[in-house]
C-alpha cells in the first residue's frame, strides 16, 4: 500500500503572529487616519464655500435693509403731515385729498425678509460645528439670534399697523371715495386717482384715537429703522470678519 507523507507544516511563533496582528493594526489604523484626514479635508473644503455664499447672503442683507430705509423715512414723513394737518385744522369734519393720500402713505411700511439660505443650510449641516474659527462662530451666532428678536417685534409692529388701518377705514366716508373704489383696479392706495383739491369727510368721533394710535406707530417706525439700522452695521461688519479670516477678499 503506498503511504502519503504530508509535508511538515512550519509552526509560526509567538512573535511572529505578533508581527502579523502589528501590520494588520497598523494598515487599520493607518486606513482610519487616512479617511480622517479626507474628512476633514473635505470638511475644510465645505466651511470656505459656506463662508463663501454666507458672504453673499450678507450683502443680500445689506442690499435689502439699505433700500427699506429710505422708505420708512417716506412714512414718517406722511405721519408728520398729518399730524400737522389736525394740528392747524381742530375738530376738522373734513380732508383733502392730499391729506387722505399721506394718511395712505402712512398705513404701509417696508417688509425685511432676510437672506437664510447659508443659514438653513448650515443648520441642517450639524449646526455650525462646521466653523472652526471661534470668533465668527460667535458672530454668526449673535447675528443670528438678532434676527429672531427683529421677527418678535416685526409680528408687534404689524399687528398695531393693521389697528392703525381699521381706524382710518372707520373715519374716511366711503360715499366720497366710492368713485375712486370703482375706477381703482391696480393701485390699492389710489395716488393717482384723488385729486389733491378733493374733498373726504371724515367721522370725528374716531379722530382722537387715530392720531393717537398714529403717534404711536410714528414712535415704533422710527425704532424700528433704528434696529434694523443696528443690524445692517453688523452684517457688514460680519461680512468684513468672514472675508479676512478665510481669506475671501
Amino acid at each position: 500500500m503506498e503511504v502519503h507523507h504530508h509535508p511538515e507544516v512550519e509552526k509560526k511563533g509567538f512573535k511572529e503572529y505578533m508581527l502579523e496582528g502589528l501590520m494588520i493594526f497598523l494598515a487599520v489604523f493607518m486606513g482610519f487616519i487616512a479617511e480622517n484626514i479626507r474628512e476633514k479635508i473635505t470638511d475644510h473644503d465645505r466651511e470656505k464655500q459656506y463662508m463663501e455664499s454666507l458672504v453673499k447672503d450678507l450683502a443680500s442683507d445689506t442690499a435689502s435693509l439699505k433700500a427699506g430705509f429710505a422708505l420708512k423715512d417716506e412714512r414718517l414723513k406722511s405721519i408728520d403731515s398729518i399730524f400737522l394737518f389736525f394740528e392747524n385744522n381742530a375738530g376738522a369734519k373734513s380732508i383733502p385729498g392730499y391729506v387722505y393720500r399721506q394718511m395712505r402713505r402712512a398705513e404701509w411700511d417696508r417688509v425685511y425678509v432676510r437672506n437664510t439660505g447659508t443659514i438653513n443650510q448650515l443648520r441642517n449641516a450639524g449646526g455650525l460645528r462646521l466653523i472652526r474659527k471661534q470668533n465668527v462662530r460667535d458672530s454668526l451666532a449673535a447675528y443670528d439670534w438678532i434676527w429672531d428678536r427683529l421677527a418678535y417685534y416685526h409680528d408687534i409692529y404689524f399687528s398695531n399697523q393693521h389697528d392703525e388701518e381699521g381706524l382710518m377705514e372707520k373715519m374716511l366716508n366711503a360715499n366720497d371715495l366710492v368713485h375712486s373704489y370703482r375706477l381703482n383696479q391696480k393701485f390699492l392706495f389710489q395716488d393717482g386717482l384723488i385729486s389733491t383739491s378733493v374733498t373726504i369727510r371724515i367721522e370725528p368721533a374716531y379722530t382722537s384715537e387715530y392720531i393717537n394710535m398714529l403717534n404711536w406707530q410714528r414712535v415704533m417706525t422710527f425704532q424700528d429703522e433704528t434696529r434694523y439700522k443696528q443690524q445692517e452695521i453688523r452684517a457688514a461688519q460680519l461680512c468684513r470678519l468672514i472675508k479676512k479670516e478665510y481669506d475671501l477678499e
